[in-house]
């Protein structure tokens, strides 16, 4: 028996150290993983450097690596044909009015293998403020394990991706405690 307990406490240790150091942080129930798959694969990425974005035809501006340096980042994965992605859209705008001076950058990521060519007439239509483009060869869409719209990710001050899978009325709250946090 108490080999099994040492042998649980290294297991769940090692885990930890592979999920990074801020994996787990905010509460599963704040996502839409709603199984073991979805969860695993966003955890994944979670504690760990942001992966690339690979985006083309941007509007309202690009987003280039060093515009994100100490910044925090939130990276907003939608469709053009999803409900739930354009009733976001007026709390993303909100949102970047209220934090863009205490540095918040969002970024919208127009994926999905259908739709992508409504993008521009979405942006315009929904009113997006922010930058958004397209994944045309969903290369963004698969580094990010992106399986279901709209997937969030919220980036640290350090380039680390502390959230994946946000439900949106959970985005605020993560990206409050992370410009809290100092930049270094």
């Amino acid at each position: 028996m108490r080999y099994l307990s040492l042998f649980a406490a290294v297991t769940v240790t090692a885990l930890a150290c592979t999920r990074g150091a801020h994996a787990g942080e905010f509460p599963d129930s704040w996502t839409w993983d709603t199984d073991a798959k979805n969860r695993s694969a966003h955890a994944s990425l979670e504690g760990k450097p942001m992966p690339a974005l690979d985006l083309s035809g941007w509007i309202n501006g690009t987003v280039k690596p060093e515009d994100m340096k100490a910044k925090v980042v939130v990276v907003d994965f939608y469709a053009t044909w999803c409900g739930p992605c354009m009733a976001a859209i007026p709390h993303n705008n909100e949102m970047l009015k209220k934090y863009q001076a205490d540095g918040l950058v969002i970024v919208g990521v127009c994926t999905s293998s259908r739709g992508q060519e409504k993008m521009g007439q979405t942006v315009k239509d929904k009113g997006i403020q922010y930058p958004t483009a397209l994944d045309p060869n969903l290369k963004s869409q698969a580094a990010w394990k992106v399986g279901y719209y709209p997937t969030y990710a919220v980036v640290d001050r350090k380039g680390i991706v502390r959230a994946v899978g946000l439900q949106p009325e959970n985005v605020e709250k993560v990206v409050k405690k992370l410009l809290a946090e100092p930049a270094t």
